[in-house]
């Protein structure tokens, strides 16, 4: 999922985290993304350790999202464009981030890194290399040619909320139901 910057709780439960890394590691597989043919990742091992979506109206989406980063110093939010993180996150989705350390991440995590066009990404981690973490949008079938960096990270997922449909389709909705001006409290 690409994002666009408009503005910008890690769960908890360590006893959690053993069985989710080995579940996580045997899902993403242990080659990374070395070969294309040897990948291999479970969808229910990446939503394990990233927060699945919370559905909500098209316009609270973003709201709910500056409320978040209001109420948590440290985070940011992004609103996802595209669909490579199918079936995870899909376009639209409000994604917050909290910045952490480097050394803190773990495969199976999904940040949000700047990527090769200078644009932010929110991606899976697969691997930890020598130049950095290899990551890979879910429905992607190929890695990321940029590696995440302590440079290039801006923060992993920590909270998303998904619109029930497109903010611009609900535009186009109500004001087809004779609105004259759309409104977006």
């Amino acid at each position: 999922m690409k994002g666009e910057r408009t503005t910008f709780t890690a769960r908890s439960g360590l006893p959690r985290w053993g069985s989710i890394g080995l579940v996580a590691l045997l899902g993403l597989g242990w080659s990374g993304c070395a070969t294309q043919a040897s990948l291999r990742y479970s969808p229910a091992a990446v939503a394990a350790m990233s927060p699945a979506a919370e559905v909500v109206r098209p316009f609270d989406a973003v709201r709910l999202g500056e409320k978040f980063v209001a109420e948590h110093p440290g985070t940011d939010f992004m609103v996802g464009s595209g669909d490579s993180m199918l079936p995870l996150y899909k376009d639209h989705t409000v994604v917050v981030t909290q910045r952490i350390a480097a050394s803190a991440l773990r495969a199976g995590m999904t940040v949000v890194y700047v990527g090769d066009s200078g644009r932010p990404v929110a991606h899976v981690l697969v691997k930890r290399t020598l130049d950095g973490w290899i990551a890979i949008g879910v429905g992607n079938a190929e890695c990321d040619s940029t590696p995440v960096t302590e440079s290039n990270l801006i923060g992993v997922v920590v909270k998303a909320f998904e619109p029930t449909i497109s903010p611009l389709a609900a535009l186009i909705n109500e004001s087809n139901l004779g609105s004259a001006v759309a409104l977006m409290p």
